[in-house]
This record gives C-alpha cells, structure tokens and sequence, in this order.
C-alpha cells in the first residue's frame, strides 16, 4: 500500500470519524453522516461496494489503484472502509496489540484467544470482515487506523501469493506475536 492511498483514506476516515473543530484544523471537510451509517449497516462486501460513502473513498484513491488489474483491489478496499467505520480514534496500537491487552482490573485479554484465532484463521474476505468487524467492536474501535489499513492490504496480498511466505513475514504469526505479548503484559 503506497502513501497516497494512506493518505487518501486517512483524510477519508478523519471526514467520517472526527468532529467537526479538528476537522477545520486539518483542512478538512465533514462527510455526511449517512456515509458511515449506510456502510456500517452492511452486512457484506458487495454491499459496502454500493455505498455512496463507499464510492467517495474509491473516487479519492489515485489512479493506479482504482485502475489496477487485480479483482481483489477493489475488495479489499470494501473491506477497510467497512472496518474503517468501526475506527473510533487514532490509537497507535495494532489490533493484535489491543486485542491482546487485559481488561482493566482483570487478567483476560480484551479479545479472547479463541475469537482472535478465529479471526487469522478465516479464509474467504466475507469471513475475515464479519470477524474483523466484531472484534473491532470488542475494541470499542480503539485502534491505529493506519496499521488496520496495512494490515488488511498484506491479508490480501497473502491470500493472492502463489508462493507461501517465510513464516516471519505472514500476518497470522505477526499478530499472534503482538497478541500474545500484550496478553502477557500485566493489567494497569
């Protein structure tokens, strides 16, 4: 994922998430509410597709992505505007970071082992949205929206390898890593 695209979906996600002060800070203007609801009503990823909300972050993407070759690009962009919406602030932590971290006042994860292992083990794009919405949720969306972008990129981009990565470099054993560090952490 080059830059400009981080760049345009950032600016797309600050216009549905932040109010409208810090928005007039960055330059930048509101979206309509209905983009968010209409995408957070959505229950697939041809759905999302079909969204105006949608189709304004598609339009702000430069030219090589919205014209590349690949069938998946357009789906995996579907896909982080569908868990962008979820995103409620800037947190710098990963996703397997915040859902390793404890409960405040208690020795479990925020997201239990067996659902984040659901979720590196899905297998179509469907499956891994409706599990990364979910545990989105348990975060009460409190994520890096930056990294949850990367990291939905290299799910894809894993999924279309003919040839398998080195182990190191795959998605599911970064996240276990990062999982399992902040579950061994102590709760504040």
């Amino acid at each position: 994922m080059d830059d400009a695209s981080i760049k345009a979906a950032m600016n797309w996600w600050r216009a549905i998430s932040l109010p409208i002060d810090q928005l007039k800070a960055k330059g930048l203007y509101p979206a309509p509410s209905a983009h968010k609801a209409t995408i957070k009503r959505c229950d697939s990823l041809d759905g999302i597709m079909l969204t105006e909300g949608f189709r304004s972050l598609w339009l702000s993407l430069p030219e090589n992505v919205i014209n590349s070759d690949k069938k998946s690009v357009i789906e995996c962009w579907a896909l982080i505007a569908g868990v962008l919406v979820y995103v409620k602030d800037g947190k710098s932590e990963n996703i397997a970071k915040s859902a390793g971290a404890k409960k405040d006042g208690s020795d479990k994860s925020i997201v239990s082992e067996l659902r984040f292992s659901q979720l590196q083990s899905a297998k179509t794009a469907e499956d891994f949205y409706r599990r990364l919405r979910r545990v989105l949720q348990q975060l009460d969306g409190k994520v890096s929206p930056e990294s949850l972008m990367k990291d939905v990129d290299t799910w894809f981009r894993e999924q279309d390898d003919v040839y398998p990565r080195k182990p190191e470099n795959r998605l599911a054993v970064n996240w276990a890593m990062d999982y399992y560090r902040a579950a061994s952490q102590k709760s504040k």
